[in-house]
Parts: structure tokens; sequence; C-alpha cells
């Protein structure tokens, strides 16, 4: 009869515990920078999103006021060509002037553009736009021109990470 002997258990070689090392290392530095990418788009949308909000809110309040019926909308003339800059906190809090050194805030330049055919050199390069707005608002009632107007909100920020400025611009028409 043969003697059996038994083996004992082989241990992991060195090799091999680097080996598995390496692997782990390129597994967890490829989820670092998953979660790296995921986190600069993530702070990239808040951001535009904070933009829109800030150029939907100034819209509305333009559009509330609406345009004066005479003079055709000169209520709105002291908005064109107005720029003011506002700081948003990192909780949501809107500032008009800058914040003290310990908030961290981002600022926001809000351009207001409005164009109308009974404010002077309001419209730029003369593009009254589709449907104009020197027609006659109400259709065959003649004299009714100029009781529209086109304003257009731009809200733009410096993003760090990019060339240039980022911006939103939303516009609306506004009528009596």
């Amino acid at each position: 009869m043969k003697s059996v002997r038994s083996q004992a258990p082989r241990g992991v070689t060195l090799i091999e515990v680097l080996a598995t090392m390496a692997v782990m290392l390129l597994g967890v530095a490829a989820v670092m920078t998953l979660v790296t990418q995921i986190s600069y788009s993530n702070r990239r949308t808040l951001t535009q999103t904070q933009a829109q909000v800030l150029a939907e809110r100034t819209l509305e309040n333009i559009a509330a006021m609406g345009c004066s019926v005479q003079p055709p909308c000169n209520n709105l003339a002291t908005l064109d060509n107005t720029r003011t800059t506002v700081w948003q906190t990192a909780s949501g809090d809107v500032l008009t002037s800058a914040p003290p050194a310990n908030v961290t805030a981002r600022a926001y330049e809000i351009a207001v553009d409005v164009d109308s055919p009974v404010l002077l050199g309001s419209i730029e390069g003369g593009a009254v736009g589709s449907p104009a707005i020197n027609r006659d608002l109400l259709p065959g009632v003649s004299g009714t021109v100029g009781n529209v107007a086109n304003v257009r909100v731009s809200v733009s920020w410096k993003e760090p990470s990019r060339r240039g400025r980022q911006v939103v611009v939303m516009q609306t028409r506004v009528a009596p």
C-alpha cells in the first residue's frame, strides 16, 4: 500500500497579492473619477438652474408691470439696457450686495433688453422679430402700433473651470 501524504495548503504569493492590489487600485480610481465627474456635473446643473430661476423671476416681474397704454410701453423704457449683479448663496438666498467673506455665494449678472418701436434706439439693428413688434396690436385697427414690447433677460455667471461667461436667456412679449 502506498502511503497518502496530505499536502499542506499552499499560501498566497507576494506576486498574487500585488496583482490583486493593482486591480483593486484601478477599480477604486475609476470609481473616484466617476464620482468627481458626477459631482461636477451636478454642480454645473444647479448653477444653470439657479440662473434660470433668476431669469424667470425677473421676466415675471417685468411682465406683471405690463406695457403702459399712453405713451405705449413707456414704463419699460428705464429697464432697457440695465445690468444688475446679485449673489445667490448656498442656502438659496439672493443678495443685492456682495456677501461677507464667510458666506459662499455665486455672482450672477442680470441684463435686461427691452425692444419697442416707440422707445427710440431700443431695437438693435432694426430687428422687429416675428410677429413684428411694430405691427398693429389689434389687426385691422390702425393706431395700435407700439403697444408691444419684446423683453429679453440674460443671466450670466463665471464658471471657474470654463472659459468665458455662461449665460441663460429668456424672453417674452409684453402688451397692455
